[in-house]
């Protein structure tokens, strides 16, 4: 049984003009820096994580809205404040048929505010054979790697790692040993 307003359902279906609060409408003026601004401080107040209440807010009218994260509405910011992020962003909207914002997140390879650290920052556990450190959340484990984490990213060297407490991410760059 599928909740409506579990993060997938909502993905699916939000755009960040759903995120900030905004009608996407071609026939009508375009949206302002100075719009978009306002309703991009009006989600953030509306969406502070002290007002969820299971995930979700409840409007005077008593109907759900999906909470949002602080880090969702900062991309939507970012991305329609940008002729040319917005530009991009509505082009996929109509042509690509993206998932809805995670989609576009993934596909455009955004993380806001991610720190970035070396392996040799990180804890290791040779118990656990695995890499760590705190989240300001306050999981003290909260980024957590495995080296079948890194082998899985090793073309790239570096991997991003969400914390499994909260939904802060950091990048960790490494390089693998040749043999």
């Amino acid at each position: 049984m599928s909740n409506s307003n579990t993060p997938s359902a909502r993905e699916k279906r939000s755009t960040y003009y759903d995120v900030l609060g905004l009608a996407r409408h071609e026939d009508r003026q375009p949206l302002s820096k100075d719009d978009i601004k306002a309703a991009y401080r009006r989600a953030l107040l509306l969406h502070h994580p002290d007002k969820a209440h299971g995930g979700v807010l409840r409007r005077a009218s008593g109907h759900p809205t999906p909470l949002y994260s602080i880090d969702e509405i900062v991309v939507a910011y970012e991305v329609l404040t940008d002729p040319e992020k917005r530009a991009a962003y509505d082009q996929a909207l109509d042509h690509e048929g993206l998932p809805g914002i995670r989609g576009w997140d993934h596909y455009k390879g955004t993380h806001v505010g991610v720190e970035s650290y070396d392996l040799e920052d990180l804890d290791y556990d040779e118990t656990e054979n695995m890499w760590s450190r705190s989240c300001r959340c306050g999981d003290e484990h909260g980024y957590a790697l495995t080296e079948t984490d890194l082998e899985k990213e090793s073309l790239n060297g570096e991997i991003y790692v969400g914390c499994r407490g909260c939904s802060l991410f950091i990048k960790v760059l490494f390089g693998l040993a040749e043999t």
